[in-house]
């Protein structure tokens, strides 16, 4: 069964912010979820968070408004309902500050149980027979304005959540594995951000670097760091800036002008204009 077309509300200014704060001050439980830009920006950020209880669905927009007041209703100790809720959890610390001390997360619960499909649409789909669509999986949730079915897909993150909470909880109980599921939620609700670090030496994880040679591998060490430059001064992840078969490829062939490095396999034209001149310096052996 294919999922409810949601029409979300849309939270975007400090008003709408202050009434969904009324709106949630007297529920219980509150299912939440984050969208971020990890693969579209340097540093990611929270672009998004998605909120629902029962009957009604929100989409808060952190980009458009100030979203620190929303926090006494998230962080005061009701519980907030989560799929997978440790990379959520260091987002929302990193970039708000918030701490979420009693939290449930579907995704342990249903590990805990001895479920073999993990992902919430699974999930879903298998308690609810609603198949979730992953047409926007990989959307860059910072790029405004957003469409009606980006936000569709974003609500229905949450829009279950609720409702399977209850299910898996009952089993929980059922089989004694509640205790040990809260011990686990609690550890997740401590999890700290990771900070964003640049390894200089990264480049000797990539696959093929050991089979290079001497003069190779000082070339693919100057690649990394020169992309690195170059992704930060973009904004961009440095995959998207050049991948990391294509750094091999050009250390190991070494091309010595701009047509030479245009017929490696990968290097597009947006490549050339982004880091063509870095990757030729790289490979002469000329400061970036």
């Amino acid at each position: 069964m294919t999922p409810p077309r949601l029409r979300p509300t849309l939270v975007a200014d400090a008003a709408s912010v202050e009434e969904l704060i009324a709106s949630l001050r007297p529920e219980a439980f509150i299912a939440l979820d984050t969208e971020s830009n990890s693969f579209h920006a340097y540093r990611e950020k929270v672009c998004l968070i998605q909120v629902s209880v029962p009957g009604r669905d929100w989409i808060v927009d952190p980009l458009a408004t100030a979203v620190a007041p929303l926090g006494s209703v998230l962080c005061d100790g009701r519980e907030t309902v989560l799929h997978g809720a440790d990379y959520d959890v260091r987002c929302l610390k990193r970039d708000f500050g918030w701490s979420l001390p009693n939290l449930f997360d579907t995704m342990v619960a249903a590990r805990r149980l001895g479920v073999i499909g993990l992902g919430l649409s699974a999930l879903v789909e298998a308690r609810f027979g609603v198949r979730l669509s992953k047409a926007h999986q990989r959307s860059d949730w910072g790029h405004r304005p957003l469409t009606p079915e980006q936000l569709a897909y974003a609500a229905l993150d949450t829009h279950y959540l609720l409702r399977l909470r209850e299910l898996l909880l009952s089993d929980l109980d059922a089989k004694g594995l509640t205790a040990q599921a809260r011990e686990e939620f609690v550890r997740i609700a401590g999890a700290r951000p990771h900070e964003r670090v640049f390894d200089p030496e990264g480049w000797r994880r990539l696959k093929g670097a050991r089979d290079l040679g001497k003069e190779e591998r000082e070339i693919l060490r100057a690649l990394w760091n020169a992309r690195e430059g170059r992704a930060e001064a973009l904004g961009r992840p440095p995959f998207k800036v050049l991948g990391e078969q294509q750094l091999i490829e050009i250390a190991r062939r070494r091309p010595g002008d701009p047509e030479a490095l245009a017929r490696i396999s990968g290097v597009t034209p947006s490549v050339m204009r982004n880091f063509g001149d870095a990757a030729l310096r790289a490979v002469r052996g000329e400061p970036g």
